[in-house]
């Protein structure tokens, strides 16, 4: 009898790091600051797959929060920042997904449907919350402040927040 490898597994490393690679070239269409944080948080992305380690991981999803609100900062049209915030989310998503499927089945079971479907399934909730910020960016972009926008949308997260409670 074999004993369970619990590493993460390869499927999901594989995902994790693409969607990581694909959120790094998206905000290289912002700014190279935001790219440069974006890089480091792969690199570290990729540390915490081969360690095995959540904490890195939630590291490396900071690291590319702070990545695009630098891409933010510099003023480019919404579009490539949303397809950044889509795949380092996903990238992020796929690697705790990596590591908890590793932890419970070990690194050798075929997980390959498990994981497609669940980055399909992840990508689709992602792409219509940011279809939904899309349209709330092209709304209030009609000489509306976009202070007041992110401050209402803030408060309705609260809100549903609170009322889940």
């Amino acid at each position: 009898m074999n004993e369970i490898t619990r590493r993460p597994t390869r499927t999901g490393t594989a995902m994790s790091l693409s969607a990581a690679g694909f959120a790094t070239l998206s905000l290289a269409f912002a700014a190279e600051m935001a790219a440069a944080g974006a890089l480091v948080a792969t690199v570290v992305l990729a540390a915490g797959l081969v360690r095995g380690s959540r904490r890195v991981l939630d590291a490396a999803g900071g690291l590319f929060f702070l990545s695009l609100a630098i891409g933010g900062v510099s003023g480019p049209g919404p579009e490539s920042l949303l397809l950044a915030a889509i795949a380092s989310i996903l990238a992020w998503d796929l690697g705790e997904n990596a590591l908890s499927v590793g932890d419970h089945l070990g690194r050798e079971a075929d997980t390959t449907r498990l994981e497609v479907v669940h980055a399909a399934t992840t990508l689709v909730v992602l792409t219509v919350g940011a279809g939904v910020v899309y349209g709330i960016a092209a709304v209030a972009s009609g000489g509306q402040p976009i202070a007041a926008v992110v401050l209402l949308v803030l408060g309705a997260v609260a809100l549903v927040s609170g009322v889940r409670r």
